[in-house]
């Protein structure tokens, strides 16, 4: 389908930017729905979208709830594809809209692309060993994108914004909310990054990798298992295919092997620096400067040097 309408769904206003960017690149028409505050669609009006609805989820309602209600908005374009950030609570949003709208959903797509009229929507398949151009043949698609696929317009137009009146529809109902006390970066902004992998032998040896990271300026991130399966970093500390990918001037990669899964979420770094024992790591094929040896004894001296 050519689907020349974009609808952009996010319960994270800092995603508005890249989102709609990404959209505005691939389709005339964009509107962009963000679960906050009037304040907060106020600070996202230059999100570069036509038109920015808003809406505060009524107490005791998540965002999926209002999923039969984004359906009917988007019903009212005969054709359209519907953006959703790849959270949790997005991908939560994206399978309910994809009920509402019969229609398949895409996850983790990593760019849009005209082809004549289709609108082809590629990502990643297969554990990241090959890339995959789809389209949607029915008047609707439902697709989540990671942040840092896209980059936010300096010069983006200004939306404009109004309140989305739609209403709730769910069987749960919230009784309770504890804040996580996981804390976090914004990896996608950051211009220099420490990438840590599973080369590092036990948590408390993350503390030399954030030395590193002060003498450099940087921000510290990982690979999957670090975050997922040792739980030694927040999640949204984790770089790859199905979590962020960034774009900085410069990053030190220390103990990761170089799976294809995380280099996808690198792979656009301006310098990559890769330190590892093994020299045969996979990880070396995508380093601009390699230095294979012990990161328990390179790491030191970069911070003595650098210091």
């Amino acid at each position: 389908m050519s689907m020349q309408t974009i609808f952009v769904v996010s319960d994270e206003a800092p995603a508005l930017a890249e989102l709609c960017s990404g959209a505005r690149a691939a389709a005339a028409q964009v509107t962009a729905i963000l679960f906050g505050s009037e304040a907060d669609a106020a600070g996202a009006a230059g999100c570069g979208a036509d038109r920015l609805l808003y809406r505060q989820p009524a107490d005791g309602a998540v965002p999926e709830d209002y999923a039969a209600a984004i359906a009917d908005e988007v019903k009212k374009e005969p054709s359209a594809l519907v953006l959703v950030n790849n959270s949790i609570r997005g991908r939560c949003l994206a399978g309910k809209l994809g009920v509402f709208l019969d229609t398949a959903v895409l996850t983790s797509v990593s760019a849009l692309e005209r082809s004549g009229e289709e609108l082809v929507c590629h990502r990643m398949v297969y554990g990241g060993m090959a890339q995959r151009g789809e389209v949607f043949t029915k008047p609707y698609g439902v697709i989540t994108v990671g942040g840092g696929v896209f980059e936010a317009a300096n010069d983006a137009p200004q939306a404009a914004v109004a309140p989305f009146e739609g209403a709730p529809q769910g069987s749960l109902k919230r009784i309770t909310s504890t804040s996580k006390k996981e804390g976090g970066v914004d990896l996608v902004a950051a211009k220099r990054i420490v990438d840590v992998g599973r080369g590092i032998a036990k948590e408390e040896d993350l503390e030399l990798c954030r030395k590193l990271a002060a003498v450099l300026g940087a921000e510290v991130g990982c690979s999957r298992p670090v975050a997922e399966n040792n739980k030694w970093l927040p999640k949204s500390s984790y770089m790859g295919i199905t979590g962020v990918q960034v774009k900085p001037e410069l990053i030190v990669v220390l103990g990761v092997s170089g799976q294809i899964q995380h280099i996808g979420g690198i792979n656009k770094s301006r310098v990559i620096v890769a330190v590892n024992k093994d020299k045969s790591a996979p990880i070396f094929k995508n380093a601009d400067l390699g230095v294979v040896g012990d990161l328990y004894k390179v790491v030191p001296a970069l911070i003595e040097k650098l210091s």
